[in-house]
């Protein structure tokens, strides 16, 4: 009897460890705000997803962008050889920053995430749109708030691309 309480108690750890891997995201953030780990997505002009969710590492830069680097390749755009059609955007060439503005904040289904939307304002290969989700009592949240072009949720179609500015790009100028 005592056998088969723990092989069922070993099952039952194993589920919930499982469910927490599914839950969880990585988030962390500096003790300023200025940097941090999240998750991000690229998104089409239309707002379709570009690939799935994958962990990004943000820093602010100036009073208008932010760096995004992946954990692992770039943020550019490659044609997926298997989809014709649709845009690989991580490749494992390299960590090559890609700078963005922040657009907004989205209506979030869930009241514990939020999701900003980054306009691309570097790099023409990469993705139209970058949706980065957080947790809502992240210390992140106020710098995202404050580099808003907009302070109202966003609207259908976000701002046309801009030509980076130097002070956008340091290093680049």
């Amino acid at each position: 009897m005592t056998d088969a309480l723990l092989v069922l108690g070993v099952v039952a750890v194993c589920v919930a460890m499982l469910w927490l891997s599914v839950k969880l995201e990585p988030h962390w953030v500096s003790k300023d705000g200025s940097r941090l780990i999240c998750y991000g997505q690229g998104l089409t002009r239309a707002g379709m997803p570009v690939g799935r969710w994958r962990e990004l590492r943000i820093m602010r830069v100036s009073d208008e962008a932010v760096e995004v680097r992946p954990r692992r390749g770039s943020l550019t755009a490659e044609p997926n050889t298997a989809n014709v059609g649709v845009k690989n955007w991580i490749t494992r060439a390299g960590r090559k920053p890609s700078y963005w503005r922040v657009s907004g904040r989205t209506e979030s289904t869930s009241k514990r995430k939020v999701v900003y939307m980054l306009v691309s304002c570097s790099d023409p290969e990469a993705p139209d749109m970058l949706a980065v989700r957080m947790p809502a009592t992240s210390k992140a949240v106020p710098m995202f708030e404050a580099l808003a072009i907009n302070k109202s949720p966003l609207t259908a179609s976000p701002p046309n691309r801009e030509s980076p500015s130097a002070e956008a790009q340091p290093g680049q100028g």
